[in-house]
């Protein structure tokens, strides 16, 4: 499942794309679009074309004043409607994140700070994988002890199996043997050549002169 990120006067725009784009890939959803908003006018515009596309939106930056993200959100969203529910994630008594739904619409605010969304991640993911029957990816799942002993074991026998030959090194006493003794065996076969054409030309030589 896709999902868009618009940052709101944020000063930490790579750093919370990263987190969230490592962190939800867990719960197999995948970052599609980020979009950046200066003013109120740019936050609503670019809210408005973002729900048209997509049903999970992350909206992080600035919640200070009366233009904080959260006061804006609740003039876009209009918040008093008996559809939207709201649902805040806290660190100790603060709270961090606030999940805002209607229907399969959900959108989440998250503050301009890394940590604190940190904070409440599990919990967030845990929230979003209910809503939308997500399943949470485990890549590190350790193998069953039966299961790797089974796999040690069919390694042995396999090994077994195969016919091994012994391998000399290079430049072991026995290749050097090996080469002294061809070396000989050369020297010997050229004395015998040379014996042979020796006696072939003291049989012509008598053959000639009788």
């Amino acid at each position: 499942m896709d999902y868009e990120v618009i940052f709101y006067r944020s000063g930490k725009t790579s750093e919370i794309q990263n987190l969230l784009s490592d962190k939800l890939s867990d719960i197999s959803l995948s970052l599609n679009e980020v979009y950046a908003a200066v003013s109120p006018k740019e936050l609503t515009d670019t809210l408005s074309r973002s729900v048209k596309r997509s049903r999970l939106i992350f909206i992080a930056g600035d919640d200070t004043g009366k233009q904080g993200t959260a006061n804006l959100l609740n003039k876009i969203l209009r918040s008093d409607k008996t559809d939207i529910s709201l649902k805040e994630l806290k660190n100790g008594d603060d709270t961090v994140c606030c999940i805002k739904r209607s229907g399969e619409q959900t959108i989440v605010v998250l503050p301009d700070d890394t940590e604190n969304i940190k904070s409440v991640l599990p919990e967030l993911k845990s929230n979003l994988s209910d809503i939308y029957d997500l399943e949470q990816k485990d890549d590190d799942t350790p193998i069953p002890e039966v299961i790797a002993e089974d796999i040690t074991e069919n390694i042995d026998k396999q090994m077994s199996q195969v016919k091994r030959v012994r391998v000399t090194p290079s430049g072991s006493t026995a290749e050097k043997r090996a080469n002294s003794i061809l070396s000989s065996l050369k020297t010997t076969i050229a004395i015998l050549l040379i014996l042979a054409a020796l006696q072939i030309g003291a049989a012509l030589y008598l053959f000639l002169t009788q």
